[in-house]
């Protein structure tokens, strides 16, 4: 009688595995905030060993910036996602989707959409992959602006002030909201959706009343 074969070990090509690993972060971070993100943690939800994680991250900062770096991606996708149910009549149009996607982003990712912004993540010894995708997702905001200001929907001139007040505007709204300090004033009786929409509309305003 044959002995039963040992199960195989889950298997990933290279280059899986800081994928899976990363995917997994995100999920924990979905369902138990950034407070549940660890190397341990997500070599569990892998399904992979508790040293698997060390080959890709060197500690629980990589890991997080890793995961941080994705979100940006997926900001982006859901901009792009915008984009495309809605698709824009002219130039101000797609800047308006950036807004709206970015706000969609941060209300229906509120973990992921604080982890982005994490002040250790930052600074001087910021982690390149995370300085990449942020990059990548301010690029987004600021090839927008400078379509309106080729169509002349956006006054001339330096496109970073006019990026500047755009992205001022939808995060403080979004971290307003995901902090949940709204609704400890009159404004937590607007719901967010209409709020949104001005927001977004008086954002519009003051960069077409700009004069440098």
């Amino acid at each position: 009688m044959r002995s039963p074969r040992p199960r195989a070990k889950r298997a990933y090509h290279h280059g899986d595995l800081r994928r899976a690993l990363i995917e997994a972060g995100l999920q924990l971070l979905e369902r138990q905030g950034v407070e549940a993100l660890s190397l341990r943690a997500v070599a569990r939800r892998a399904q992979v060993s508790h040293s698997a994680p060390y080959h890709h991250f060197a500690g629980k900062a990589e890991l997080l910036a890793a995961v941080a770096a994705a979100a940006f991606d997926r900001l982006v996708a859901v901009i792009a996602q915008d984009i495309v149910e809605h698709p824009p009549a002219s130039a101000l149009d797609g800047l308006r989707a950036v807004g709206r996607g970015y706000l969609r982003f941060a209300f229906d990712h509120p973990a992921a959409f604080r982890l982005m912004f994490r002040p250790e993540l930052t600074g001087p010894a910021q982690h390149p992959v995370l300085r990449d995708a942020e990059a990548r997702a301010f690029g987004v905001l600021l090839d927008a602006v400078q379509t309106c200001q080729r169509t002349g929907e956006l006054p001339k001139g330096d496109p970073l002030p006019l990026a500047a007040f755009a992205w001022s505007c939808v995060h403080g709204l979004a971290m307003l909201h995901v902090e949940q300090v709204l609704r400890e004033t009159p404004l937590g009786r607007i719901p967010i959706a209409q709020l949104s929409q001005s927001v977004v509309a008086l954002d519009i305003a003051g960069l077409q009343a700009y004069r440098g």
